[in-house]
């Protein structure tokens, strides 16, 4: 894979490795997303899961390698660039105001961009929180908390969505929706990263899933290919096997 040969709307990783004193975190990890994609990045505990996402929202500088964004090499941007690019970012740990209404939360993520009423109110009807745009944050449920922040982050429009362990904590029918959501609005409109454990999340959201092991890219393909694959399933089945 090279950068000057890259689909001017994809998003690429290239090579990318990271090393933190004497500890190597990844090594020569290469992917590409199309525009559209959902793309899947598992791998059991300590594969590099948490690096790859530092690295690909600008967290961390990677030790080698690049990382480019609609054919601009993003390796040097940091994440509020990354963002203005059309980058944007969930978090693990959700990170949202007390006493804030959700609506005071979509003006929030604006930051004084071109960004209308009419769009926000738009985007929260997309996402099933408009009837909820006047509540505070702390009333609502977990599921609505996430879906919440996944809206913030669309709220600029990005061409890639990094969706960092979006279940976490949910119960079957927050899960459930959340299917849905990445599924069916945001599947072939937008470009979908997304850390995840739940291998039903997995299989009924993307179209390739990328296996991480010992910080390498140890497999990569359809769902019903990698999940299938004896080697995937030893990694986290010996991982199980080890806690």
């Amino acid at each position: 894979m090279n950068l000057s040969d890259q689909q001017s709307d994809a998003f690429v990783v290239e090579g990318v490795s990271k090393v933190f004193g004497g500890f190597r975190a990844l090594t020569s990890v290469s992917l590409e997303v199309s525009h559209g994609e959902v793309r899947a990045i598992i791998g059991p505990n300590g594969a590099g899961k948490t690096t790859f996402v530092n690295i690909v929202s600008g967290v961390f500088r990677p030790t080698s390698g690049r990382i480019a964004l609609g054919g601009v090499d993003i390796t040097s941007f940091s994440p509020q660039r990354r963002a203005r690019l059309g980058l944007a970012r969930t978090f693990q740990i959700t990170s949202l105001f007390r006493g804030m209404t959700v609506a005071e939360h979509m003006e929030l993520a604006v930051r004084g961009a071109d960004t209308s009423g009419r769009a926000r109110a738009e985007l929260l009807e997309l996402m099933g929180l408009a009837d909820l745009a006047h509540r505070e944050v702390n009333t609502l449920s977990h599921g609505d908390q996430r879906v919440l922040e996944m809206a913030m982050a669309l709220v600029l429009g990005p061409t890639f969505l990094l969706l960092d362990e979006p279940t976490a904590g949910m119960s079957v029918a927050e899960t459930d929706r959340m299917i849905r959501l990445i599924g069916d609005r945001l599947r072939g409109k937008i470009g979908v990263i997304i850390i995840e454990h739940d291998m039903n999340v997995v299989t009924q959201t993307s179209d390739i899933v990328t296996v991480l092991a010992a910080g390498a890219v140890a497999a990569s393909g359809p769902p019903a290919t990698v999940l299938s694959d004896p080697m995937v399933k030893e990694l986290y089945l010996g991982n199980a096997a080890s806690h």
